[in-house]
């Protein structure tokens, strides 16, 4: 069983330098029979790219880095049913992935109709100091009118680099769906991002 492990911890160890030259398919195959150096270096390799995908679903870094750990856990309970011919990536971001949607589901569920609706209303115009600044403000207020679907595949593609293949396989969808969603999800950006353009 993986223990806990915070974002300062790094793996060590005199057989480190094999360990981070291993692909991600050798680790995991290490670390379902049992080795906890493997596991650690799959942690920290996985922990900003999964993080921030967490993050950006639930907005909450206690909840991301909750699910994140939750994640190695589930992918370590299921690993005798893991291919080691596929690739590892889109197995743990489909892990990922579910969990932060079944997170966002039971979140909805319990929410009031009054806060509901007020997470509907637009923000308020944020100011800017920097010109990226201003920038990166317009992406992420762009992205939150999207909807739910086509924020998950454009955040996969653009933000984790995952290909076409990887995504249908993190998300559960077929290669045509992510095809189209991210079409429609980067026109949509565009036209959002288009000034005068009211959608």
């Amino acid at each position: 069983m993986v223990s806990r492990i915070s974002s300062s911890e790094r793996v060590g160890g005199a057989k480190g330098g094999s360990l981070l030259s291993a692909t991600d398919e050798q680790l995991a195959e290490r670390m379902f029979g049992g080795d906890d150096k493997a596991a650690r270096t799959l942690l920290e390799r996985y922990r900003r790219p999964l993080y921030g995908t967490l993050l950006r679903y639930t907005r909450n870094p206690a909840d991301a880095e909750e699910l994140f750990q939750e994640t190695f856990v589930r992918a370590l309970g299921a690993g005798s049913r893991f291919d080691t011919s596929r690739r590892f990536k889109p197995w743990i971001f489909a892990i990922a992935v579910n969990l932060a949607r079944d997170r966002a589901k039971r979140q909805a569920h319990r929410a009031t109709p009054e806060l509901r609706a007020a997470e509907d209303l637009p923000e308020p115009p944020q100011p800017s100091v920097e010109d990226r600044w201003s920038l990166q403000v317009d992406i992420e207020r762009a992205m939150e009118r999207l909807p739910a679907n086509h924020r998950e595949v454009l955040e996969l593609r653009y933000f984790e680099g995952l290909e076409e293949p990887e995504i249908a396989a993190a998300a559960n969808i077929p290669r045509g769906t992510v095809k189209s969603r991210l079409h429609h999800a980067v026109r949509k950006m565009r036209d959002l991002m288009t000034p005068g353009e009211t959608p």
